[in-house]
């Protein structure tokens, strides 16, 4: 009986270190400095003038459901009329974005609310589901990019984060320069975890007790 139940729990352990995991899958914080890069879809006429990309790479396979970021206006530094967004997943060719892999449109201001202001210049977070979620391979580098649609002016820019390699690119009125920058961004979603210490601690003090129960069974 005794041996019985403890292998059970063994199981159950190793089962919890291995599962899928729900949550936070990457971050990269806002820094809170002020400083944004231009990615704007102009209905004004200019359209698609400017688009940044910031990569990123996962350490298991996981299942991008939910993106979330900040940005701020600038010239003017005042809240715009946002009346939709792209949020775009690219493909990574040699240090940077290549093919779209992946896109997602959602006409409504992607949950705007006011952070605070930031060296003058009027900062906000946005969340956006995503309908059909985005697999990301483990150990694939990927480029995230969040485009707004919105009359210029004002200008709406990506806001600068921390955390990342310190490299992003941006493309403006069709030149794509590099960024030593990253940007303000979170994704969540579920991906495959490894086993927890803890959780292989408990497995093995298991596995030695099972084997002494059988050696005193034994004796």
């Amino acid at each position: 009986m005794f041996s019985r139940s403890l292998l059970v729990f063994c199981f159950v352990a190793l089962l919890s270190g291995g599962a899928l995991s729900a949550g936070i899958l990457y971050n990269q914080p806002f820094d809170g400095t002020g400083n944004a890069l231009s990615s704007q879809n102009d209905s004004n006429g200019f359209g698609l003038f400017a688009e940044v990309y910031d990569n990123f790479t996962l350490a298991g396979n996981s299942s991008i459901n939910e993106v979330l970021w900040t940005g701020e206006y600038y010239y003017p530094a005042t809240q715009g009329p946002i009346t939709s967004w792209d949020v775009m997943f690219y493909s990574d060719n040699a240090g940077q974005p290549d093919s779209l892999l992946y896109s997602f449109n959602i006409n409504t201001t992607g949950g705007e609310a006011f952070l605070g202001n930031y060296s003058g210049f009027p900062a906000y977070t946005y969340d956006v589901s995503l309908t059909t979620p985005f697999p990301a391979a483990a150990g694939t580098t990927y480029w995230l990019s969040v485009v707004p649609t919105l009359g210029f002016p004002p200008q709406w820019g990506w806001s600068t984060g921390t955390g990342g390699d310190g490299i992003s690119y941006q493309d403006f009125l069709g030149t794509r320069s590099e960024l030593l920058y990253d940007m303000a961004f979170t994704l969540e979603g579920s991906g495959s975890s490894v086993p927890e210490p803890v959780s292989m601690t408990l497995v093995g003090g298991g596995l030695i007790l099972l084997g002494f129960a059988a050696r005193r069974r034994r004796a």
